[in-house]
Parts: C-alpha cells; sequence; structure tokens
C-alpha cells in the first residue's frame, strides 16, 4: 500500500532491543522512518482537524488544516523517495522508472493540489482520503513494530494491542485498498463535473485563471488515474465498476440515438486515455 516503507528503521530497531525503552525511542528518533511515521500521525490529525472545522462553517481554518494535511502527506513521500533513489545503493532514477513508481505518481498528485489550494482558495476533501486511508495503515503498522514495546511496558497489554492491530489490518487491509481506489475514480467524476460548470462560468467572464487550474487538477487527477490502472487491480476493478454502471444507466434509457452518441464519445475517451502509458523499464541483462 502505498507509499512504500522501507525497513531501515525496523533494522536499526533490531539492534537495540536489548536496551532499555527510553534508548530504544532516542535510537528511533535517528532514523528517518520515525519522521515518516510523523507525517502519516500529523497528517490523520490535520485531515481531523480540517473536517471538522469545516463542520463547524470555519472555512479559513478548515483550509489551513487541509494544507497542512497535503504537506504532512509530501514529507512522508519524499522521506520514501530520498531512501530509494539517493542512498549510494539506490535505484537509478530514470525517468521511466519516476514516471512508473507509485509514490512518484501520489506525491506528484499532492503537490498539484496543494499548489491549487493557494489559487483556488479553497479544497478538495476528496483527494485527502485515499492518502488517509493509507496513513491510518502505516501509522499502525509501524507503532506496532517500533513502538509498542517501547511506549506500552506491560507484556500482558502488549500482546492485546498486537493482536487488536493484527486483527484490524488482516481484516479491512484489502477493503481498505478497494476504498481507497474507489475514492479516486470518485475524484475523477467530480474534477470532470466541476470543469464541466466552470465552463459556463468563463463564459460569463468568470476568472480565467481559476478555471485553468481546475482543468490542471483534472488532467493531473486523469493521468494520475491511468498510471494507476496500468499497475493496480483495484483501480482496474472500480474503473471497471463505473463504466459498467455508467452503460447500464445508458442502455435503460431507451434511446438509441442517445445511446449511439455515448458510445461514440466513450470510444473516443478510451482512444484518448491509451496515449497515456507507462514508459517501460529497460531491464540490465547480465
Amino acid at each position: 500500500m502505498p507509499p512504500k516503507a522501507t525497513t531501515s528503521s525496523a533494522s536499526s530497531t533490531t539492534r537495540v532491543q536489548s536496551s532499555s525503552p527510553a534508548q530504544q525511542f532516542v535510537a528511533l528518533l535517528k532514523t528517518q522512518q520515525f519522521y515518516w511515521y510523523l507525517g502519516h500521525v500529523f497528517a490523520i490529525i490535520f485531515f481531523a482537524l480540517s473536517s471538522l472545522s469545516g463542520i463547524l462553517f470555519r472555512q479559513a481554518a478548515s483550509l489551513r488544516y487541509y494544507r497542512f494535511t497535503l504537506l504532512s502527506i509530501i514529507v512522508t513521500y519524499l522521506i520514501v523517495l530520498k531512501q530509494v533513489y539517493l542512498k549510494r545503493s539506490g535505484q537509478k532514477a530514470t525517468t521511466a522508472r519516476l514516471i512508473g513508481d507509485e509514490n512518484v505518481q501520489y506525491l506528484s498528485l499532492a503537490v498539484v493540489f496543494y499548489l491549487a489550494s493557494f489559487i483556488l482558495d479553497n479544497q478538495v476533501q476528496t483527494v485527502l482520503y485515499s492518502y488517509i486511508i493509507f496513513a491510518v495503515f502505516h501509522a499502525l503498522t509501524y507503532f506496532q513494530n517500533n513502538l509498542l514495546t517501547v511506549l506500552i511496558p506491560s507484556v500482558a497489554t502488549q500482546q492485546r494491542v498486537n493482536s487488536a492491530i493484527n486483527n484490524f489490518t488482516t481484516q479491512y487491509n484489502q477493503p481498505a485498498l478497494s476504498a481507497a481506489s474507489s475514492v479516486e475514480i470518485v475524484l475523477a467524476v467530480m474534477s470532470a463535473f466541476d470543469v464541466l460548470i466552470s465552463t459556463f462560468w468563463v463564459l460569463l467572464k468568470w476568472n480565467i485563471v481559476q478555471y485553468a487550474t481546475k482543468v490542471v487538477l483534472l488532467a493531473a487527477v486523469v493521468v494520475f488515474i491511468k498510471l494507476r490502472y496500468e499497475g493496480n487491480q483495484f483501480t482496474k476493478a472500480a474503473v471497471g465498476q463505473l463504466d459498467q454502471t455508467a452503460n447500464g444507466y445508458v442502455n435503460q434509457l431507451n434511446s438509441p440515438q442517445l445511446t449511439q452518441k455515448y458510445f461514440g464519445y466513450r470510444e473516443k475517451l478510451i482512444r484518448s486515455l491509451a496515449s497515456i502509458q507507462r514508459p517501460k523499464v529497460e531491464k540490465k541483462t547480465q
């Protein structure tokens, strides 16, 4: 589940298992993975604050926490990418590998929406949902593997908490991945409708910069979904379900002319999206 965690902190923790809890915690503070974990924790907290502020009609505060959420998310991906590509033994950062890297894809989407929030002076909460789903599982897993024995002295309590986390992650991992992909499809649909509605406002001399920003957001989401579609079974299932639902609805209208136009536009859209492909990463031969 993106972003991928590396094992650097786990190996560090193994070396200090015989140390006191305080020494183990200090050792964790020296690892990049601990701050990756904090990024997820802060993302969850800021997301909750943004949502609560929105419910209480405090839009300025909600937008501020929305930006903090995206910043926390961006930090987690930067840490992961630094560990993957900037280590001496790391992978070579070719263009093809970066485009196909799901961490780069999610980082790029977060950066685009973060920058757009300053132009639109608004937020798109839907973009956060999949990130928060990932953050919950990553935070729980890191806590279980690295902080459980450090923060909870009772062995019996450790076992109960460990069992609860195992049960939760085992039961909800697959549904969570499916939900995250579905939410990303919803984001694409909402972005498309937003651009469609905004097109009419442009005709009434609405802010062209904000309109262009929404178009860029839609393009970013479409490219993101297409790249995810090529490499993720859950995204394929979500797209397939949306396509099946739309086709069924159109067929029920009993309008041959409308049905013909719909499937004509559908085929044109499929051909257009076919041009967006993940570049193939060349494998070294021995």
